[in-house]
């Protein structure tokens, strides 16, 4: 299959990869992990990341900032500290200490709100208002330039797979990443590259998503969730939100693709990244390993056993994914 447009050469292509005993405990078969663990700095975010720096640059900017429950603010100050630009990023108090002292090493300014992260993210889009820094931050904005990037982890899965694989399991917080995953094999689709877009398999924190509940209730638009509807830990941070940025663009995502989406208690994702630590040797953030247990109920409800693709994300750096304490 003649490759999709490389993504600009954002970040390392990571690597997809069977996984044997993941399939002999799961009890199914053709199971493919793409672990973005080895981005630079540990997550799928270096991808969005170093293109908000490029556009940052080229426009004039010498200042960008962020929201972030960590990962994010990590990826955009390592990129910054790489392309001379300065990073402010702002963090939830229950987030802080997430990755602070990665952040400091690269030269990050980092600004606590005493808020959660919907609000630090706010924070974060007034300031870069009034003070005419480059707004990084998920919404309507950033929202074409993030799906396209995302978009290269599909045209990277069909690559190194060279088909469209039955669905894609990816975890969910704003659904930024979703809605750019489904966005890239939209793109090939139409263009004639892959014979299917896979189905999209969603999973996110059982304490609070606000494109989980409306995908279950059978909406056509995200209906936001209370701020006391949701309970945030050290381990469901990234997935729980009560307004996602890029919701619609995700629940249309899930409907266009036939999808499935389901909740995922703590408890099952630490399970999750122990099982994948010790099986697979992958260090992987817990939070990203919702989707192994929805992909595991689709397989039940829809009876199909053909090829599947989980999203996993590293625990931290590039040395952390590598390294296993």
């Amino acid at each position: 299959m003649e490759e999709e447009e490389d993504s600009d050469s954002n970040t390392v292509k990571t690597p997809l990869f069977r996984s044997q005993s993941l399939e002999k405990f799961l009890r199914f078969s053709n199971i493919y992990l793409k672990f973005e663990g080895l981005n630079p700095t540990g997550t799928q975010k270096d991808r969005i990341s170093l293109v908000h720096m490029k556009l940052a640059k080229k426009q004039g900017y010498d200042t960008i900032t962020a929201g972030t429950c960590g990962n994010y603010g990590a990826s955009l100050a390592y990129f910054a500290h790489l392309l001379g630009l300065r990073a402010i990023i702002y963090m939830s108090k229950i987030d802080y200490g997430n990755r602070i002292d990665e952040l400091l090493s690269y030269g990050a300014k980092v600004v606590n709100v005493n808020e959660g992260y919907e609000e630090v993210v706010e924070d974060s889009i007034a300031d870069a208002e009034k003070n005419e820094w480059y707004n990084a931050n998920p919404g309507p904005k950033t929202s074409k330039v993030n799906y396209e990037a995302y978009a290269s982890i599909a045209y990277e899965i069909v690559s190194e797979l060279n088909c469209s694989p039955t669905a894609v399991g990816v975890p969910v917080g704003n659904g930024t990443t979703l809605a750019g995953i489904h966005y890239g094999f939209k793109s090939m689709y139409e263009k004639g590259l892959i014979d299917h877009i896979p189905r999209i398999v969603a999973a996110s924190s059982i304490h609070g998503n606000a494109i989980i509940s409306s995908f279950k209730k059978g909406l056509s638009h995200v209906k936001p969730i209370l701020p006391n509807e949701i309970k945030e830990t050290k381990v469901n941070g990234p997935l729980v939100t009560y307004k996602p940025y890029d919701g619609d663009a995700a629940l249309k995502a899930l409907k266009e693709s036939n999808g499935f989406a389901d909740y995922i208690s703590d408890h099952e994702m630490l399970l999750n990244s122990k099982l994948l630590r010790g099986m697979v040797g992958i260090n992987v953030l817990p939070a990203s390993t919702a989707p192994i247990g929805a992909l595991k109920r689709f397989v039940l409800k829809e009876k199909t056993n053909s090829t599947y693709v989980i999203i996993l994300t590293g625990k931290g750096s590039f040395e952390e994914s590598h390294h296993l304490s």
